[in-house]
């Protein structure tokens, strides 16, 4: 069944924007010296020599597939699941744009609370985006935070939570606001926007 039929909305996906603080330690006096054992340990510096940052990302997810799949036992039961896709639009600035795209299940838990578990992942020009939770309220959804479990490219050691907003059956707000963001280089040195596009290869006869 699809958008058609009864709403089953569960949370899916989908990313961004504080810099990040830095605390001063001021010098300690002269005539008051700091044990070794006790002095504070440097800052850990990121691997790749840039600094990590935070960021938030805010946009509309525009599903274009949400299918029910009743399993096990006729009707609602424990296991059945949600599969959704879609894209990603930033509604920032005078002209909508798709940003990337969004796919996730969601799997029913909880028959009494209408609860289930979400997994979903976002893909961006900077890098994937993975997020994972509960719904709750199905087929009436309510707005949700969930936690950011991963990523790839700049994501790669992100972490955070996503807020979800339902505005219709196929249209979701999402707003990611991610930790520990860095800029990712390809092993030319190129950061994702520099990096050579891919030429599809051609085979015999086509």
């Amino acid at each position: 069944m699809g958008f058609a039929g009864r709403p089953f909305i569960f949370f899916a996906v989908a990313v961004l924007g504080c810099s990040a603080g830095l605390t001063l330690i001021g010098p300690a006096s002269a005539d008051a010296a700091v044990p070794p054992e006790t002095a504070p340990a440097a800052a850990p510096r990121p691997d790749d020599g840039s600094s990590a940052k935070s960021r938030a990302i805010r946009v509309e997810a525009r599903l274009h597939v949400g299918e029910e799949l009743d399993l096990g036992a006729a009707g609602r039961s424990v296991g059945d699941q949600f599969v959704f896709s879609g894209n990603l639009t930033s509604t920032e600035g005078r002209e909508e744009r798709v940003v990337g795209r969004i796919g996730g299940f969601c799997v029913i838990t909880d028959l009494e609370r209408n609860a289930g578990q979400c997994a979903s992942t976002a893909v961006l020009p900077e890098g994937q985006i993975t997020v994972q939770g509960e719904q709750a309220g199905i087929p009436v959804p309510v707005p949700v935070v969930n936690a950011i479990t991963g990523g790839t490219g700049e994501f790669r050691r992100a972490h955070g939570q996503v807020t979800q907003r339902v505005l219709t059956p196929a249209t979701w707000q999402l707003t990611f606001e991610l930790s520990d963001v860095r800029p990712h280089r390809t092993e030319d040195g190129r950061g994702p926007a520099e990096a050579p596009t891919p030429v599809r290869p051609s085979f015999p006869g086509k």
